[in-house]
């Protein structure tokens, strides 16, 4: 029994730089979108590059604790099995994601108007927060 849990942490140790490297795949795809849709300066682009991969990477923090949530109650939800509290539970791990991006939203704006006009900083959100299929 030890040897199966061990070889199951072991896999899943594995994979951990595998999931953290396809998150920066998906936010540098993120930041090529953004950079195509927009007409930067290369001067902006090397302003802006930082600031975009901090804000991708707590926006993916944010997103964390509710997904190791959902992965702990996926058979149980799968089968139907949820009980009332594990419902609340997910519910309100999900407006507590939520509110964090918002949050966290909010901080990087005046940050990346800082570094461009507010009509730039305004598209430049709106597209960091559009959905990017690779």
């Amino acid at each position: 029994m030890k040897q199966i849990l061990l070889t199951i942490l072991l896999g899943m140790l594995l994979m951990m730089p595998k999931l953290n490297a396809y998150a920066g795949e998906k936010d540098d795809a993120h930041i090529a979108y953004i950079f195509k849709n927009m007409k930067l300066s290369s001067d902006e682009k090397a302003k802006v590059r930082p600031l975009l991969q901090a804000y991708y990477k707590e926006i993916s923090d944010s997103k964390a604790a509710n997904k190791a949530l959902k992965e702990k109650y996926d058979a149980a939800e799968d089968a139907g099995k949820l009980t009332a509290a594990q419902c609340d539970e997910l519910f309100e791990s999900k407006q507590k994601e939520q509110r964090a991006e918002l949050d966290i939203r909010k901080a990087y704006y005046p940050k990346f108007k800082a570094i461009l006009p507010a009509m730039k900083a305004y598209q430049l959100m709106k597209l960091a927060n559009d959905k990017v299929k690779k």
